[in-house]
């Protein structure tokens, strides 16, 4: 008997790992665009922090930017871009909800 491992992403040529990497693109500009504004946004609120914060922001979205490419070109084993992008979402939207909620 053989133990079945992670899923293994193997390159398919179709069109769909073509979508599916722009769409990654599409959500890390989206990212990018969202963390300049809440920048801005919240300098009058935090002050400079905002601005760490939207610094971080840049920074996950380089690294998610880089991991659809990375994904993309190279086989991967499992889903760890999905499950950190789940994660991060999680979290970033735990502290905005406790902000909401202490404000």
């Amino acid at each position: 008997m053989s133990e079945a491992g992670p899923a293994r992403h193997v390159g398919d040529h179709g069109l769909q790992p073509h979508r599916t990497e722009l769409a990654w693109r599409r959500t890390s500009l989206s990212l990018l665009a969202v963390s300049v504004a809440a920048g801005k946004v919240l300098e009058p609120v935090l002050g400079p922090a905002s601005w760490g914060l939207a610094g971080l922001g840049l920074v996950l979205a380089c690294a998610l930017a880089w991991g659809s490419y990375h994904r993309s070109r190279l086989e991967v084993t499992g889903a760890r871009l999905v499950t950190t992008c789940a994660v991060v979402t999680v979290v970033l939207g735990a502290g905005a909800l406790l902000y909401v909620l202490t404000a």
